[in-house]
């Protein structure tokens, strides 16, 4: 009997050295039969990858009506741990200055979970990664202005912009009960460091961080990039 393996796109060449077959039909790679699957053993189903005590953001997906269009779309956000009950970053939060971009934010030890438009500088896998689930992508360049990055309808190319997502209460990323959770996905990518204070909190981030916690898939790889807001 064949075992079928969960294998990354990036993982794809090591793991057909290894002996994998690809099956065109159902589109994932196996084992055959008969064939040892101990070395295959970091793509068997199932086998939680991550690592506790790395550092860690949440992509966060989730659907709406575009205003333009009317189609429904994917969007995207991000999740960003912290601790709720840190004083100082409390502060800083409140009174945000150029020291405070680059306080480590220990991952391993949050209680709450503050969702968030926009980064610093989102990584290349990652954004390659949105584009391709969404419509997340460069919008707004002008020749006085380098584009930033975005949500635009994945139908009619329309900005969707932060207010329409967050701000509104049919907003899939405006969070104030547990039963918007269950529309929304989350991915966990292990980074080098998460640096700064999320801006917004609110008093649903440590349900959200619970709930994020126990429901989330994970990123394919771990970046060696750190993430800045």
């Amino acid at each position: 009997m064949r075992t079928e393996l969960d294998v990354p796109f990036s993982h794809k060449e090591e793991a057909k050295a290894l002996g994998a077959k690809w099956d065109r039909t159902k589109k994932i790679w196996y084992v055959p039969s008969g064939v040892n699957p101990e070395p295959f053993a970091e793509w068997l189903p199932g086998v939680d990858r991550s690592d506790p005590s790395a550092p860690y953001i949440y992509l966060v997906l989730g659907k709406r009506e575009c205003w333009k269009c009317h189609k429904e779309t994917s969007v995207a956000a991000f999740g960003i741990p912290y601790r709720a009950d840190n004083d100082e970053s409390i502060a800083i939060a409140h009174a945000p200055n150029e020291a405070g971009r680059h306080i480590a934010i220990d991952t391993a030890n949050d209680n709450a979970l503050a969702i968030v438009p926009a980064l610093g500088c989102v990584p290349g896998e990652i954004r390659d990664y949105l584009h391709k689930r969404c419509g997340y992508k460069p919008v707004g360049a002008r020749a006085s202005k380098a584009p930033s990055l975005g949500n635009t309808c994945t139908s009619c190319d329309a900005p969707q912009g932060s207010r329409y997502l967050f701000e509104e209460p049919s907003s899939p990323f405006a969070l104030t009960t547990i039963n918007k959770l269950p529309a929304l996905e989350f991915i966990r990518v292990e980074v080098a460091g998460v640096f700064g204070v999320p801006a917004t909190r609110t008093d649903f981030d440590q349900a959200l961080f619970t709930w994020a916690r126990d429901h989330h898939a994970e990123f394919h790889k771990q970046l060696g990039e750190g993430i800045y807001l």
